[in-house]
């Protein structure tokens, strides 16, 4: 490239556009900046994954006792990519949870930033950073950041991907390795991720189909989409290279145990409703006295979104398409349905994507991009108010495993039980994460015989009761069996049961 092509108008204006949409997000490492951590324990499990990683040992070697009648608490191991990623500052910082804060704060600036260069092609830049300020500044974001979690790192990864195959050529050698790489990465971090091996098998095979309608040599068909096999190939290697490698000890307590087939259509059903509250909902800031405004900009971006998938496989879609399509799919089939906007995340800027493909076609690209504009400037209204709440007092702590009460019981429990100890309670990842025991959970939906059926095989030697998290079904059961345990310790919060018979 020549020095005056350069030094161009055109290049100048692009690359003063992406340093201002940098530094539109840079606030976001220093909002919610939090010391605590609630009691969804799921980051529990990747502190003591991380720690195993840093200090050489079987990463799925934790002190969570899987219970099979109970997978959608978790599996025995989580995927080894976030352990990875946060492993050195585990072994810096062990518990402590700012830092971890910043960092995924830094990966929530890089999404929000590729958001922006996702959006560009449909918005131009403007609409495209207001567009990305409503997703990422969104109170609910905000929040989730503050939980230490795989959900960003996974969704930056996916936004990468997407920006990757619409702007490159995959069938490139060096091109497809780094779809394979970027895809394999996405799978570690999260398994959900293997909806991208699988729509590049499902586009090459869309490719050989359509090769051969039009009479095309079966041949030439297979190698004008090879490239898209070998990313998928590729990827699924550096998944079961992983797997050799890390989940060793981690058995068979993944989530696919959750599935069941019987009651596929009852999920399939409850997904449809509560998805599409979740995307609803996630554009209304009820905190805010603007709240209202979020109703009807919510209800036209959901029709859009749906318009805009719909009219892409009105015609021959493409890879973008059918990665939309089997990650929407696989969550329709899921049976777990209670994580909100969570498990949609990743798919946030393809919702806008599609939103604004519908808009293209009723308005030009000049009147888009100011509409774009302005129902952003609006939804971006509701949040201000709110922002200032999103400085935490350092000496604030909420409810769950960092409040003064809760370590305390939990040291206190350290010392009455051995390390042979089996204990039941309702969040057993944050049990056996700070107080050194080995911890499990009923479903808590169980009767007291289920409770016995259930745990049987796990041996339990301790049950745990805390006011703050009511546990009804544990309740009932204590009650039901008092000849068969007694109370050993208690507190103003806490009853600790010692299993007799």
């Amino acid at each position: 490239m020549k020095i005056k092509e350069l030094f161009s108008v055109g290049i100048l204006r692009r690359g003063f556009m992406a340093l201002l949409a940098v530094m539109v997000f840079v606030p976001l490492l220093f909002l919610n900046l939090r010391n605590d951590h609630d009691w969804g324990d799921d980051f529990a499990q990747y502190l003591e994954q991380a720690e195993n990683i840093s200090l050489g040992k079987p990463m799925a070697q934790t002190g969570y006792i899987y219970n099979p009648e109970y997978p959608s608490l978790g599996p025995q191991a989580y995927p080894p990519g976030f352990p990875l990623l946060i492993a050195p500052i585990t072994a810096k910082y062990g518990n402590e949870v700012v830092p971890y804060n910043y960092f995924i704060s830094v990966f929530l600036i890089l999404l929000a930033v590729t958001a922006v260069l996702l959006f560009y092609k449909y918005s131009g830049w403007t609409a495209a950073i207001l567009a990305s300020a409503v997703l990422y500044y969104n109170p609910y974001i905000l929040n989730l950041k503050a939980e230490i979690m795989a959900d960003i790192p996974f969704a930056l990864l996916f936004a990468i991907f997407l920006l990757w195959i619409s702007s490159a050529d995959v069938t490139s050698k060096q091109n497809w390795i780094f779809t394979g790489l970027i895809a394999g990465c996405a799978i570690l971090v999260k398994s959900i991720g293997l909806v991208l091996p699988l729509s590049l098998f499902i586009f090459a095979t869309q490719g050989i189909i359509i090769a051969l309608y039009n009479k095309i040599p079966f041949q030439k068909a297979i190698y004008a989409v090879k490239a898209y096999f070998f990313a998928a190939i590729l990827s699924m290697a550096i998944y079961w290279i992983s797997n050799v490698i890390f989940m060793r000890g981690a058995g068979g307590g993944g989530y696919l145990n959750i599935f069941d087939f019987g009651i596929l259509s009852e999920a399939f059903a409850t997904n449809i409703y509560t998805y599409a509250e979740a995307i609803r909902l996630f554009f209304v800031n009820p905190d805010s006295p603007l709240f209202w405004i979020g109703f009807p900009i919510a209800s036209l971006i959901f029709a859009f979104f749906i318009t805009g998938l719909i009219l892409s496989f009105s015609k021959i879609p493409v890879l973008f398409d059918w990665i939309t399509v089997a990650y929407i799919g696989l969550l329709l089939v899921y049976p777990y349905h209670h994580s909100g906007f969570r498990f949609l995340l990743p798919l946030a800027p393809v919702i806008i994507i599609y939103s604004l493909k519908t808009l293209q076609l009723l308005a030009n690209s000049k009147s888009a991009q100011w509409i774009t504009s302005g129902v952003s400037i609006m939804i971006l209204l509701t949040y201000i108010q709110v922002m200032p709440g999103y400085y935490v007092p350092e000496d604030k702590f909420e409810d769950g495993p960092y409040a003064t009460h809760v370590s305390d019981a939990f040291a206190q429990i350290a010392l009455i039980t051995s390390d042979e100890s089996r204990i039941v309670f309702i969040k057993p990842r944050a049990l056996a994460r700070f107080s050194g025991r080995k911890a499990m959970s009923h479903h808590p939906l169980s009767t007291s015989v289920e409770i016995y059926s259930e745990l049987k095989p796990l041996t339990p030697t301790h049950y745990l009761v805390y006011s703050g998290l009511p546990d009804p079904a544990l309740e009932h059961y204590l009650k039901t069996n008092q000849n068969d345990t007694r109370m050993v310790w208690r507190d103003e919060f806490f009853r600790l049961y010692q299993k007799i018979n």
